[in-house]
């Protein structure tokens, strides 16, 4: 905001006197700084995103830098190519089509790679790096079942009628081993496979012991538990070297008359140490803003990291492995 008036009051006894003052914040607010945004990986090309910061109180209309110049290198600097900008529309949360502008490269990584983008723009340079991580295979998938009676209301007319229906909990039990005597960062998410339904991400109860252990700071914050859809991070602090079993709960499954079969495709992600750390800060932000006294002001805003040099932004890398699961939900009557 760039007009503030501040009213003081100072009262003694019946005695109150008050005074405004007009503070202009033009000359303190930062000029605009590029933003880099950027994730590589082996499944294909780099592409990477380039605009700028801007002021809240401002009507943007031009975010995306559309004059860039933007180079890639590759490990020891060795220069690959400019990045030429693409035009496409992409479909936001509710569905309204957005026109972005990014810039492309032809090359796709390989695992080790340390990648390294450079932009040019009218508001500075910016420049960013990481290196893609080697992926952790899924060595296997069990799953496990948890039946249960929940109640339920619905109307007939305006009378309600309460009634109790039947449930299924689903545990995933992710086998993986962890590479020994290294830092590894993880995300894992689980999404649909079924026909017509294919990448609809399942919404998680992230209930494994290695989530609560290290996310403390941010299950302290007046959130219901650690739990979206589209994935959480952890690392190996307390598994390294391990072959480990992790799980993963999907709730509310209804159970119908007949059998219901379901596919799901479980997916592991190596994510470098700047990615996790970016990521980290983002489900933090997240579950403060859900929680119960994180969106009314009474818990310090989360600071979302950045390795963005010159600017701002994130250069993250990762490698994956996906498996795919069929499980089925039966009509239990015990």
């Amino acid at each position: 905001m760039r007009h503030i008036v501040i009213a003081s009051i100072a009262g003694l006894g019946l005695s109150v006197t008050s005074c405004y003052s007009d503070i202009h914040f033009e000359d303190l607010m930062p000029e605009p700084m590029p933003v880099i945004n950027a994730v590589a990986s082996t499944d294909t090309v780099v592409l990477a995103s380039i605009s700028r910061t801007y002021d809240e109180a401002e009507e943007v209309h031009d975010l995306y830098v559309k004059d860039a110049d933007v180079e890639l290198n590759v490990n020891n600097g060795e220069f690959i190519e400019k990045m030429s900008a693409v035009e496409f529309d992409t479909v936001s949360n509710t569905r309204v089509p957005i026109h972005v502008i990014a810039y492309k490269s032809s090359y796709r990584p390989k695992v080790g790679d340390r990648l390294e983008i450079t932009a040019t723009t009218p508001y500075g340079v910016a420049k960013a790096s990481d290196r893609v991580p080697e992926p952790v295979l899924i060595q296997g998938v069990e799953t496990s079942f948890n039946y249960k009676v929940v109640p339920g209301i619905t109307f007939e007319g305006n009378t309600i009628v309460s009634y109790y229906d039947k449930e299924c909990d689903v545990t995933f039990h992710v086998r993986f081993h962890d590479p020994a005597g290294e830092k590894n960062y993880y995300l894992v998410n689980v999404v649909s496979a079924d026909e017509g339904f294919y990448g609809y991400s399942y919404y998680i109860d992230y209930v494994d012991q290695v989530f609560s252990m290290q996310n403390q700071d941010i299950t302290d914050i007046g959130s219901d538990g650690i739990r979206n859809e589209w994935g959480w991070t952890f690392s190996d602090e307390t598994i390294d070297g391990l072959d480990y079993s992790l799980e993963l709960r999907a709730s509310g499954f209804s159970v119908k008359e007949n059998q219901r079969k379901y596919k799901a495709v479980i997916r592991l992600y190596s994510v470098s140490e700047d990615y996790y750390k970016y990521l980290r800060s983002v489900l933090r932000d997240e579950q403060r803003e859900n929680s119960s006294v994180g969106d009314i002001g009474i818990l310090e805003p989360v600071r979302i990291f950045s390795n963005v040099d010159g600017g701002t932004g994130i250069f993250g890398a990762y490698s994956m492995e996906e498996t795919l699961v069929d499980f089925k939900i039966e009509n239990n009557e015990n």
